[in-house]
């Protein structure tokens, strides 16, 4: 194996371990709401990507190109899915949040057909039904059987569905865009797009709070969004997609690790069952379109 790819593969697998450590920021970080939280976290992470690239000389890397309504239409997706996201950890927990983002492969193979004329396979459906049991158990319906809208936790829920559901439109318009942008580029365009839109909510905290909060912020920022973003889309150079995205179930795995070891969350064993049922079938969407023979598509 060439010491590029075994690089490219350790680059990706701790970006997606770093960002699991979402839910622990969020639960630190006093006294904000929701979309402040995301506006200074992405507002930092940005600044240092545009620093990192201008220290590098890359200014290629971040070059817009054709097919820009659908570089908005990232953004946007991006946007939903932080927020939805977020939402669905401060009312139903990281560990239920993850999971049910996780499920975005899901509907993937369930949408694709329609926005992107991909048929799913076998292996595609199988992962369908599997996802589709993990959110049961995770989710548990019995919860939800005379839960109102005033319910915090029902509402987490819901905002855990949307977040996977965002997510997947969001991987589906990346896809669309590859040969047009590279993933960084995707990634950083995306990031100002949800800066630009969020910057009303930046009045939302006092001094005095985004003070107490600065360093939780500025690590939040720096660690979760660029370095894990940089490690990312570095290493997606270096390796196959269809091998990152498998690596990218190291991410739900170390959230649900950092949700139990940091702050002490109970798991429980319906939780870790669906888990495995949701990673599972994440796992076997994303493996349909895997060949194991060399193809020009796949070559980096």
């Amino acid at each position: 194996m060439a010491s590029s790819s075994v690089k490219g593969y350790l680059e990706i697998t701790t970006g997606c371990i770093v960002y699991g450590m979402v839910g622990v920021f969020l639960v630190l970080i006093n006294d904000m709401g929701t979309l402040p939280i995301i506006f200074y976290k992405l507002l930092i992470g940005v600044i240092f990507l545009a620093g990192y690239v201008y220290l590098t000389g890359k200014m290629d890397l971040i070059k817009i190109k054709g097919k820009r309504k659908h570089l908005l239409l990232l953004g946007i997706f991006k946007l939903m899915t932080i927020y939805f996201y977020f939402t669905c950890i401060l009312y139903s927990g990281l560990s239920i949040a993850i999971l049910l983002l996780y499920t975005a492969p899901m509907y993937v193979t369930l949408f694709s057909p329609f926005v992107l004329k991909e048929i799913p396979t076998r292996l595609g459906i199988v992962g369908l039904l599997l996802s589709m049991a993990g959110i049961v158990l995770v989710v548990d319906p019995s919860n939800l059987v005379g839960a109102g809208f005033s319910d915090m936790h029902f509402v987490g829920l819901i905002a855990g569905i949307l977040s996977g559901i965002s997510f997947s439109f969001l991987i589906m318009n990346a896809r669309y865009l590859r040969d047009e942008y590279s993933g960084f580029a995707q990634f950083f365009w995306a990031t100002v797009f949800c800066v630009i839109v969020l910057l009303p909510f930046a009045s939302d905290v006092t001094v005095p709070v985004l003070k107490d909060n600065f360093m939780l912020l500025l690590l939040f920022g720096v660690v979760n969004t660029s370095i894990s973003g940089v490690l990312y889309f570095t290493g997606l150079s270096k390796v196959r997609t269809q091998t990152a995205s498998i690596l990218a179930m190291f991410e739900p795995v170390s959230g649900i690790f950092f949700d139990y070891a940091l702050l002490h969350s109970v798991i429980f064993a319906e939780t870790v069952l669906g888990c495995v049922f949701i990673i599972a079938g994440a796992l076997l969407a994303v493996m349909e379109n895997i060949s194991f023979r060399k193809h020009p598509e796949f070559e980096t």
